[in-house]
């Protein structure tokens, strides 16, 4: 692409851009303006050629600082927004059909209207801080639920317990239509046919199922078909091919 910008849009960057040149060179021409030694003429020509040098540093300089500002007015807006968004329980609550204990911090989305708190859904929640554990989508869960720009619910197992059918602990999501997203194996499994050992970690991502074994080895699977990807993938899921019957998952 050819950008024209004329001559003085091409002095305004390469000023700025050679700032490590033209500053010092400016910073002398101030000198030189105002040492009472050189002649009226060299003064005045020193101090329009720092002036000229100067003026696009500092038209930057403003730029910048007023953003810098902008930005700052931003953050404290948001803020306060967040703040206007958050409650913190002072009695068990009901919200989104999810039982809150007192103590519970809510923060909703900061579109959401606060006049209408009680009438909030699920979708109207951007993350609670928990005191006690509660259920949330049939789990028992503690910490922070959170939802992502997915529309997918990061939650923390208070212990092992099956997810959607894969025996898991600790971390894991679950999308908004309640269904399983990623979830770290508890224990040894059998599913799709293979044996997966302990600490897999497993996501559904597009209509396909990747697992990460403990080993760091990464297995592809198409989740309509249950077979492996590629012949890499093959190879390893055979390796880890169970003979029994497979436990139908989703």
């Amino acid at each position: 692409m050819d950008f024209n910008f004329g001559p003085f849009g091409e002095y305004l960057i390469y000023t700025i851009y050679l700032w490590y040149i033209t500053v010092p060179a400016a910073v002398l021409l101030v000198w030189a303006s105002l040492h009472k030694k050189n002649s009226r003429k060299m003064r005045w020509i020193s101090g329009i050629g720092a002036a000229v040098l100067l003026f696009p540093v500092a038209v930057f300089a403003w730029y910048l600082l007023s953003g810098l500002i902008e930005d700052g007015m931003n953050r404290r807006e948001h803020e306060r927004e967040k703040i206007r968004h958050t409650f913190i329980l002072k009695q068990p609550e009901t919200t989104a059909g999810v039982a809150f204990s007192a103590g519970d911090t809510i923060y909703y989305a900061m579109d959401f209207d606060m006049n209408n708190r009680k009438q909030a859904q699920l979708k109207d929640l951007d993350s609670v801080r928990l005191s006690k554990p509660t259920r949330f989508f049939n789990l028992q869960v503690k910490g922070v639920i959170w939802v992502d720009q997915y529309h997918s619910w990061h939650v923390t197992l208070t212990h092992q317990q099956p997810v959607f059918g894969w025996p898991c602990i600790g971390n894991v999501v679950i999308d908004a239509d309640s269904t399983f997203v990623r979830g770290t194996l508890a224990d040894d499994y059998i599913a799709l046919g293979y044996h997966l050992p302990k600490g897999s970690k497993v996501k559904y991502e597009e209509g396909l199922i990747n697992i990460i074994l403990p080993n760091s080895k990464w297995l592809t699977i198409d989740a309509e078909t249950k077979e492996p990807l590629s012949a890499e993938d093959k190879d390893l899921a055979d390796s880890l091919k169970h003979l029994h019957h497979s436990i139908k998952l989703r």
